[in-house]
């Protein structure tokens, strides 16, 4: 399902592009800048879309741009959305993989790299996506999250993607993919009348890290898939909603395919009680698999906070041995 992609003049393999919307992050994407220009492998461009800004990000960006003349600047005019300035991002940039890395992301410092090696190795890929972090503002703590996956680098066609997230389901987060350029152009990009607003995370940002397991993806609901399993509060589950909609029942080119995997996986935006309002105008959407899903989550919910977090922690590192010693050796 994937694209192919070409290959550079050097024959290194295909092209890794960064697009990084911005919307008053001025203060912190110096920080993010920074962490790209120090990656082991550069990526082939830096496109930077402003959407907007009302505080001081453009005159920081157009300062830093003589230090750090590999990065382009591309302005909205007024504020038009996070999925808007990534759309204004997938147009320009002439990679064959995209990433959209948040203005307050920090990239670890082989991410472009490792990235790079996976789409080399599986070239038929539609997404590459890994494990992720969290790290104090200050950037002095850093909590990995890891996926209970091989920590070998390995590709899952479209029907083992689904397969995996029926038996090891997990979340990953945009700003740790990278996306297909021709295939997530194929499919319209990311839909601009959904809006989104991240979960505050107790002061903590992310620092997206390529760990040792990074995963190649067959892209068969790519654009779709990576913002629906996007969890969040209440702004976010609204912006899932709609987009669950659009990607399930819009009746676009391949709908019945995206749809059909998504069913298949039990993929929903928001997996709480509240989702059964909502799947009660689309019955043929509930499956066993996912009315478990729901009950499970929303229990866990209520259960989580009187759980202490060293118990979490001992219960998430018995799930993730029990899960991996499942996978054959490799």
């Amino acid at each position: 399902m994937g694209s192919a992609v070409t290959t550079d003049i050097a024959g290194r393999g295909p092209r890794m592009s960064v697009v990084m919307p911005n919307y008053n992050h001025g203060h912190q994407i110096e920080q993010a800048l920074a962490a790209i220009a120090r990656q082991s492998l550069p990526p082939f461009e830096v496109v930077v879309v402003d959407d907007g800004s009302t505080d001081d990000s453009v005159v920081r960006l157009q300062s830093l741009a003589a230090s750090m003349p590999w990065f382009k600047i591309h302005r909205h005019s007024e504020n038009r959305g996070v999925n808007a300035a990534c759309n204004t991002g997938l147009e320009v940039v002439g990679g064959d993989f995209v990433l959209f890395s948040a203005a307050d992301d920090c990239l670890s410092p082989e991410m472009v790299e490792r990235a790079h090696a996976a789409a080399t190795a599986f070239p038929q890929t539609g997404i590459v996506f890994s494990d992720q972090a969290e790290m104090s503002v200050d950037g002095a703590d850093t909590r990995v999250i890891p996926f209970d996956l091989p920590k070998i680098r390995r590709y899952f066609s479209g029907d083992e993607l689904v397969r995996l997230m029926q038996t090891d389901f997990f979340y990953f987060h945009v700003s740790s993919v990278w996306f297909n350029v021709g295939l997530l152009r194929r499919l319209g990009g990311f839909p601009p009348e959904v809006r989104w607003a991240r979960r505050p995370a107790c002061g903590l940002c992310r620092c997206i890290r390529m760990r040792r397991g990074l995963h190649a993806g067959s892209g068969f609901v790519c654009s779709h898939i990576a913002d629906v399993v996007r969890g969040g509060r209440k702004a976010q589950q609204r912006a899932g909603w709609r987009l669950a909609r659009l990607a399930c029942n819009h009746q676009t080119a391949g709908w019945e395919h995206r749809r059909a995997a998504l069913v298949a996986a039990a993929i929903l935006p928001d997996y709480s009680l509240r989702g059964l309002r909502v799947l009660c105008s689309d019955l043929d959407y509930l499956t066993l698999r996912l009315a478990l899903r729901l009950a499970w989550f929303a229990t866990w919910s209520k259960l989580a906070p009187f759980v202490g977090t060293g118990l979490r922690r001992q219960i998430r590192n018995l799930r993730t041995r029990y899960r991996r010693a499942r996978w054959p050796a490799g």
